[in-house]
């Protein structure tokens, strides 16, 4: 393990919800900050921020004001959010100050602004995915971005418990909008599965009313509202993800954590998660989904308990979150280092 006595601003402009790149920005806070209190320079209106985030680190407005304040040869801005790493490099151009190290972590795939932003020499990605976008779209070298997947905590409460009831119980979780498509896969899939397969919906936001209304005649689709990943997800046998877009779905690494076999499509960074016939299934689209959701109660235990298995291990291998803190406290060290700094 690196020591690591440098301090961290994390930059992230909204804490007024929660999500998964909220949840490990301030993750990273807290466990890059060992010896100083977390601060987090944020957007959003400081009586807005969730309570929960506000008992774990120092929240405060980002202003040049702030940037200026904090700013020395010890200190690393590390930015979730590119809006948030341009105004830094924007600030940093004008003032040309060298003591600014600045590393941008990127949690997400985009299509729009690229003459709009600007990146530091140091970049981290979530997922062999967003660092594809990086390259592809935004044009930047491979050499300036690092694959850091996003780790959680081992909760050591493994139990790979199916009913011999018959009924094959799916979980999706996230956020209910039009991107994770929970609506779509209603439509697309209703009135085509096998009665044993039941799919239960976990989360909250924006097509919640839509989605209860698309599934009230069904008995195979279930709306469980926001539930605890720890204490609950051992009811269910796989858990599902079938997104237009991710940077890396902490919900199928929770699974993973728990040894539940994935079901998922064939984004990019989806398979840095799920690898297919390993620890689950992927499909192109719904009419393989359909497919393949219709053969889950023809699975035999042996296999299942394999992918299980398999899933467990995955987790251990890649996701937790001391290999995920440890990488960036290396990366951490570097900008220190060596740091000039690019646009």
């Amino acid at each position: 393990m690196i020591e690591n006595p440098i301090r961290v601003i994390t930059i992230y402009p909204n804490f007024s919800n929660k999500g998964g790149a909220q949840n490990i920005a301030l993750l990273l806070a807290e466990k890059l900050n060992e010896i100083n209190t977390p601060i987090v320079l944020v957007e959003t209106p400081l009586s807005f921020i969730v309570k929960d985030y506000k008992a774990r680190a120092q929240f405060e407005k980002f202003s040049l004001k702030k940037i200026i304040q904090y700013a020395d040869g010890h200190t690393v801005f590390l930015s979730h959010h590119r809006k948030s790493t341009t105004l830094l490099l924007f600030y940093k151009r004008i003032f040309g100050n060298k003591d600014w190290h600045i590393i941008h972590v990127a949690h997400n795939t985009f299509n729009d602004f690229r003459w709009f932003c600007w990146f530091p020499e140091n970049i981290i990605a979530v997922s062999n995915g967003v660092k594809e976008n990086l390259v592809n779209y935004f044009r930047l070298p491979e050499n300036r971005i690092t694959v850091i997947f996003n780790g959680i905590k081992d909760t050591n409460n493994v139990r790979n418990i199916r009913k011999n009831d018959g009924k094959i119980k799916i979980l999706l979780p996230g956020r209910i909008c039009s991107v994770k498509q929970q609506v779509e896969l209603v439509k697309q899939t209703i009135g085509k599965l096998h009665p044993h397969i039941h799919i239960y919906f976990a989360g909250e936001r924006e097509s919640v009313e839509l989605l209860k209304e698309k599934i009230e005649s069904s008995m195979q689709y279930h709306y469980v509202g926001f539930i605890n990943m720890v204490e609950q997800l051992n009811q269910y046998d796989y858990v599902c993800l079938f997104s237009l877009n991710e940077g890396l779905p902490l919900s199928l690494i929770e699974g993973l954590r728990f040894g539940k076999p994935l079901i998922t499509n064939k984004l990019s960074a989806v398979l840095d998660v799920n690898k297919p016939g390993e620890t689950g299934f992927a499909y192109d689209d719904f009419s393989s989904l359909i497919d393949g959701l219709n053969h889950l109660p023809h699975i035999d235990w042996v296999i299942y308990k394999q992918m299980a298995s398999n899933a467990r291990k995955r987790f251990e291998e890649c996701f937790t979150e001391e290999k995920m803190i440890n990488r960036y406290k290396l990366m951490l060290y570097n900008e220190i280092k060596c740091s000039p700094v690019t646009m």
